[in-house]
């Protein structure tokens, strides 16, 4: 079912992007960029506090610039923390997320900042219960460098996400550290 759900995200985002990218003036411009880093978290149901157990993030999204410091953004984002406390210990499963997202950006020279929704599902381990798809929050801030229409640039990441399944109602929280390669189109 997660499989499932997580293309219909995916599909859900580019459809969003379809939209957004159908009309335009001249002026406007489109970016693509791809950042990945390590995530710290937790979980509700594990019992566990925010566990220092870092995983494997990664993200793609396009941003389409509506003014000169503002962009809206859509894409997927992958999110995965390790656990190691509460119900983890002696299993340590990966916690992960996989959700469509969509989102403002504000940027100022170098600096950018994010805020969005995410929708997808977020599952601990392999066994249990399918994922619920559900809704989740987003923000994130780093610099930019820009090397004419590439960038590349640090940032920090903060994701609540549903981790619902049929039996239970819980969330994920996510804090990490990744690094961005962007590419601006004309």
């Amino acid at each position: 079912m997660s499989v499932r759900v997580s293309r219909a995200g995916l599909a859900l985002a580019l459809g969003v992007v379809g939209t957004l990218f159908a009309g335009g003036g001249a002026r406007a411009q489109t970016s693509v960029e791809v950042r990945t880093g390590l995530t710290v978290g937790n979980h509700t149901s594990t019992a566990a506090g925010l566990d220092w157990a870092p995983a494997l993030s990664y993200e793609a999204r396009i941003a389409r610039r509506l003014r000169p410091q503002v962009a809206i953004t859509a894409g997927y984002v992958r999110t995965a923390v390790g656990c190691r406390e509460g119900f983890c210990r002696g299993r340590e499963p990966k916690i992960t997320g996989q959700h469509a997202a969509l989102g403002a950006e504000l940027s100022q020279g170098w600096l950018w900042g994010r805020v969005g929704v995410l929708y997808g599902t977020t599952r601990v381990g392999t066994e249990g219960e399918a994922p619920k798809a559900g809704p989740g929050l987003e923000a994130g801030a780093g610099f930019r460098l820009r090397f004419g229409r590439l960038s590349v640039g640090p940032g920090l990441s903060w994701r609540r996400m549903s981790a619902d399944t049929p039996s239970s109602t819980d969330h994920a929280v996510a804090l990490g550290f990744d690094l961005g390669v962007g590419f601006e189109f004309d």
